[in-house]
């Protein structure tokens, strides 16, 4: 049991590690926010394209913002002990998908659900 323990603690470590490193390079590209910026042109084409670019943007700026909040949960939860347990079915969630994904809140499984309940309320 004590090796199954240390193996699990070598493993947290690791992706401890792992989720410090990619908040680090996520707080470094946050940065991208002076390409938000609004630009005033005469070419009715140059105001859609720059919208869009900041469409864009925005998005990343949105997905990076919500990486960083997992990755910050992940790295609390490793605090607390309540590492790699599936926020709903509250299962381990594998080390394949931990790997995968070290930030994971869910199991592969609910994982799947959530996903397929967010494209049926998408496409109503």
């Amino acid at each position: 049991m004590a090796n199954v323990t240390s193996i699990k603690q070598a493993e947290t470590e690791t992706r401890k590690a792992v989720l410090t490193q990619e908040l680090e390079e996520l707080s470094k590209l946050s940065g991208q926010r002076h390409d938000l910026q609004i630009e005033y042109a005469a070419d009715p084409l140059d105001l859609i394209r720059s919208g869009i670019d900041r469409d864009i943007v925005v998005t990343q700026l949105n997905q990076q913002a919500r990486t960083i909040y997992d990755v910050r949960s992940a790295l609390t939860k490793i605090e607390e002990g309540a590492y790699g347990l599936c926020e709903q079915c509250e299962e381990s969630i594998s080390s394949k998908r931990l790997d995968a994904v070290p930030w994971a809140r869910r199991c592969a499984a609910c994982q799947s659900n959530a996903e397929s309940r967010a494209r049926l309320f998408h496409a109503a």
